[in-house]
């Protein structure tokens, strides 16, 4: 495990709103956040695991007027493309994924969950469970498949994604915190 603020070194862009309506991008709202919020848009459909439950078919209009209203900080990462699977297809499996786990609960799923599989299906990434979001992001960006990113309302720091660091303890008693307005467990 990391034990200090992690630097991802990636090409970073201006983002465009039409470049989003196309290939996959990682997307870490509230990226300063301990945890931030992980979710996957694949041409402009973002799909993501919350507290809520299933966040399905968000467009990337809407995600980008909810960025911007609410000033969230928000990182996109461009994945490089599967060689192999059209986006179609993976945007299917996506959302077949997440429709497995339950809302995101404390020692059960986290927003990371269904992206792991994801990554471990199209990009053959080993699914570690107890990886936390910046250890993934080291694994991903060794293996060179991000491409570029760029943000809203964040700085990228001169070509890094900087992401904050954090225990399990942490990531579990935050989880814990954000579902008591929504549940008694």
């Amino acid at each position: 495990m990391i034990v200090e603020t992690v630097n991802i070194k990636v090409e970073t862009v201006d983002l465009h709103e039409a470049s989003l309506h196309k290939d996959i991008w990682l997307v870490a709202l509230h990226s300063n956040r301990i945890p931030p919020h992980i979710g996957l848009m694949i041409n402009g459909n973002y799909n993501s695991l919350t507290i809520k439950g299933h966040e399905l078919n968000v467009s990337a209009e809407a995600l980008l007027k909810m960025i911007s209203q609410k000033k969230i900080e928000s990182v996109f990462i461009k994945l490089k493309k599967n060689p192999v699977f059209s986006y179609d297809h993976q945007l299917e499996m996506l959302q077949e994924m997440i429709s497995k786990f339950e809302p995101v609960r404390q020692y059960e799923a986290t927003c990371l969950s269904p992206i792991k599989l994801f990554f471990e299906h199209f990009y053959a990434v080993t699914n570690d469970e107890e990886e936390l979001y910046f250890d993934l992001m080291k694994r991903m960006n060794d293996n060179e498949y991000f491409e570029f990113a760029g943000s809203y309302n964040f700085d990228l720091h001169n070509g890094f994604v900087e992401l904050p660091f954090y225990t399990a303890d942490q990531l579990h008693q935050t989880i814990k915190e954000q579902r008591l307005p929504y549940y008694k467990d």
